[in-house]
């Protein structure tokens, strides 16, 4: 059993590593006789599409979801505040949050769901790449706009320089408020940038509207991140009687977890086609080409 549940969560994690616990704790219910023929009951709170076999999805509160064998909550919606204590007061269920890390303390039955923001942040530059590649300028730009968060911008540049090797990257920090975030934005612009990446946020939001505001595209990490991909797994995983918790479990490109979700309208269809090819060469482990 202990090697099974080894090879189960390489296969989440693509086995890649992420500079943190790839791996949750996991357990093994049998769901009792109601529920294997009525289908085992999930609650699902926030912006998530789950459809599984054998699994009855129920919508509601969290508080009203309590009861059900598994809860998994997005962490965008203020009901991710409370699961830890919902999840402290209820030790027979089990709670999920996909986009958030809970693993200080760990609880035995609530696990995060979190993506590899460095592999997102690289596929960020390759669009980027591909967007000033197809303009052909003789010295391109792109700009990371926001706070301070070198690891993010070096991926991003690495993206970039795949498809793009001679793009000067500029790095426009700013603190992280909106005003700052656009107005650095428009600095990058100014200094030629034809597009723009931040992580996210109302920072984001600010810093792409600036970009739109000169008519140039923007891009976020959301932009990357698909997470009805973990959110499914762990529902698979609980219908098969295997409950995770204590711990993080880590998503990337290998497990289609890191893709292209949204892109600026602004960004040509041709090179969106070019994107969504790149995304699944780096999904399969292979260096896009572009």
């Amino acid at each position: 059993m202990a090697a099974a549940l080894v090879v189960l969560a390489c296969a989440l994690a693509g086995c890649g590593g992420a500079g943190k616990a790839d791996v949750a704790s996991a357990t093994t219910a049998a769901p009792s006789a109601a529920q294997a023929a009525e289908g085992l009951r999930v609650g699902v709170v926030g912006p998530l599409s789950v459809h599984v076999p054998g699994a009855v999805v129920e919508r509601g509160t969290l508080r009203q979801l309590a009861g059900d064998p598994l809860v998994v909550v997005s962490a965008r919606h203020p009901a991710a505040r409370q699961v830890r204590a919902v999840a402290r007061a209820d030790p027979v269920g089990h709670y999920a949050v996909v986009g958030s890390s809970e693993q200080t303390p760990p609880l035995p039955n609530l696990a995060g769901l979190v993506f590899r923001e460095d592999e997102a942040a690289r596929l960020g530059g390759i669009v980027a790449g591909l967007v000033v590649s197809e303009e052909s300028a003789a010295s391109a730009r792109v700009a990371w706009v926001g706070p301070q968060e070198r690891a993010l911008a070096r991926d991003f540049a690495r993206g970039v320089h795949e498809i793009a090797p001679r793009t000067v990257v500029l790095r426009a920090w700013s603190a992280d408020r909106p005003a700052a975030c656009k107005e650095a934005a428009l600095a990058a612009l100014a200094r030629g940038a034809t597009i723009v990446m931040a992580r996210g946020g109302l920072c984001a939001d600010a810093a792409i509207a600036g970009a739109h505001q000169q008519n140039h595209p923007g891009v976020r990490l959301s932009d990357f991140l698909l997470p009805d991909v973990p959110a499914t797994q762990v529902v698979r995983d609980a219908v098969d009687g295997i409950y995770h918790g204590g711990e993080d479990l880590v998503f990337g490109a290998a497990s289609g977890a890191v893709g292209i979700r949204a892109l600026d309208p602004r960004i040509s269809p041709a090179t969106a086609v070019r994107a969504r090819a790149a995304a699944q060469e780096l999904a399969s482990g292979r260096a896009p080409s572009g």
